[in-house]
């Protein structure tokens, strides 16, 4: 006979247990209404698994009629707004500082504090001054052999961060061909008298007549490039080309530049500004050349020769100097006539430019002069332009035919320029003092 054990009942315990029981149908439950979803949601899943595609590859079709599609591209493209002539390379107002400043850590980091104030975006400083001193410390063998480093030379890496540590943009003016210093040693690169192996002077040795690099010399040409390229290998983003030019003074007829083979002047200078052009690209900067204002208007246009158009082409860019003291006390020709240039100077620049502006025209690729007479285009600048505009009293002129040079002298000179078509403006003073250019209260 089996025997029987005999169980004792715990109330807590038996209700636990139903519990459990009753949670696990509750799961068995879940599973069989999922596998019963599943088996109806089946098909459709399938197919959108088996015909999905990336969103990338399937047009997008809106949902709402009130939301649209972004257009597609257009395949022409987009006519490119017109850029204002001189908004190219050069900052819109720029300053000039003297070496005298430049050579004075306090003094310059005061001066780029105050032209900072005054809203000015960039300074030009000299990098080979229009005496052919080096101002900057060089490693040129032929800056050395020529004696053409500057006592006070300053490091121009230095220089550079200091300026742009003070949020302007750094412009190097390196005058080529006026260059009396190198011309005692670089003797057979100078520009001749008559032919003979004497040096040509730009006047009497009593006035201080000075010699000059002859611009149709190789040798000559080879160490303004050598320069420029040193600049550029230095950091200067832009470099302003001064004296790119024919010598001028007294007894011009006196001068002779060797065997210039069938170039003109303008060819001469344009052929050398390409070079330097293409140097100063190789290193990533680029290369400007300053014509002058009396020059384009043909009153003195045996500097650059016929053409002036040709050299700013050259180049690339360019600065023009509309500086009313230039003009000296008056001028008469047959495109312009001004009596005393410095008491209007609203005047004489807008004249002034007005006289040159077939001079300052540079011709676009592939355009002769025959294709434009046809079409009879508007000749206009294309070339980025600034004008160089004068922010001294001049201390040459006569008392009658002068007066001083303050902040609302300055802004007819910059009106006159804006008006044909300049976008940018050189603020110049030799002594490198701007204070006229602030507000009075």
């Amino acid at each position: 006979m089996r025997e029987f054990k005999i169980k004792r009942y715990d109330r807590e315990r038996i209700q636990k247990r139903k519990q459990g029981m009753r949670a696990a149908a509750f799961t068995v439950l879940l599973g069989v209404a999922a596998l019963t979803a599943g088996w109806f949601a089946y098909p459709p899943v399938y197919q959108f698994v088996t015909t999905w595609e990336p969103p990338s590859l399937q047009p997008s079709v809106p949902d709402s009629p009130g939301v649209s599609e972004p257009e597609p591209p257009s395949s022409q493209p987009e006519e490119p707004e017109e850029e204002p002539v001189g908004a190219g390379i050069f900052p819109a107002r720029t300053a000039y500082l003297p070496p005298e400043v430049m050579m004075d850590d306090q003094r310059l980091e005061e001066e780029l504090h105050a032209l900072q104030a005054q809203g000015i975006d960039g300074v030009v400083f000299d990098l080979k001054d229009a005496l052919g001193v080096v101002q900057y410390q060089s490693a040129l063998e032929q800056v050395s052999y020529n004696r053409a480093q500057g006592e006070n030379a300053w490091s121009l890496p230095q220089r550079l961060n200091l300026i742009r540590r003070a949020g302007l943009t750094p412009v190097g003016r390196l005058y080529a061909f006026r260059d009396r210093t190198s011309t005692a040693r670089m003797y057979e690169s100078a520009v001749k008298y008559m032919n003979s192996t004497v040096n040509w002077i730009d006047d009497s040795q009593e006035n201080g007549g000075k010699p000059w690099l002859n611009p149709n010399n190789q040798e000559a040409q080879d160490y303004i490039l050598s320069l420029v390229q040193e600049a550029a290998q230095n950091g200067v983003g832009t470099i302003l080309l001064d004296g790119v030019q024919f010598p001028d003074g007294v007894a011009l007829n006196l001068a002779t530049y060797g065997n210039t083979g069938s170039l003109d002047r303008s060819a001469v200078l344009a052929g050398f500004l390409a070079k330097a052009r293409t140097v100063g690209e190789a290193e990533g900067s680029h290369v400007a050349v300053t014509v002058n204002l009396l020059s384009a208007t043909g009153l003195s246009a045996n500097r650059y020769g016929e053409d002036v158009g040709q050299l700013l082409s050259a180049a690339g860019s360019g600065v023009v100097e509309v500086m009313p003291e230039q003009f000296g006390n008056g001028v008469t020709s047959e495109t312009l006539t001004l009596s005393s240039p410095a008491l209007d100077p609203y005047k004489t620049v807008s004249q002034g430019l007005a006289a040159a502006a077939k001079a300052l025209e540079t011709p676009a690729e592939g355009e002769d002069e025959e294709e434009e007479e046809e079409e009879e285009r508007e000749r206009t600048l294309r070339v980025p332009l600034a004008a160089m505009v004068q922010a001294y009293t001049s201390t040459t002129l006569s008392q009658s035919a002068n007066k001083p040079y303050g902040l609302q002298e300055v802004r007819d000179q910059v009106r006159a320029a804006e008006e044909a078509g300049i976008g940018a403006v050189l603020y110049m003073n030799p002594l490198g003092d701007y204070s006229a250019l602030e507000e009075q209260p």
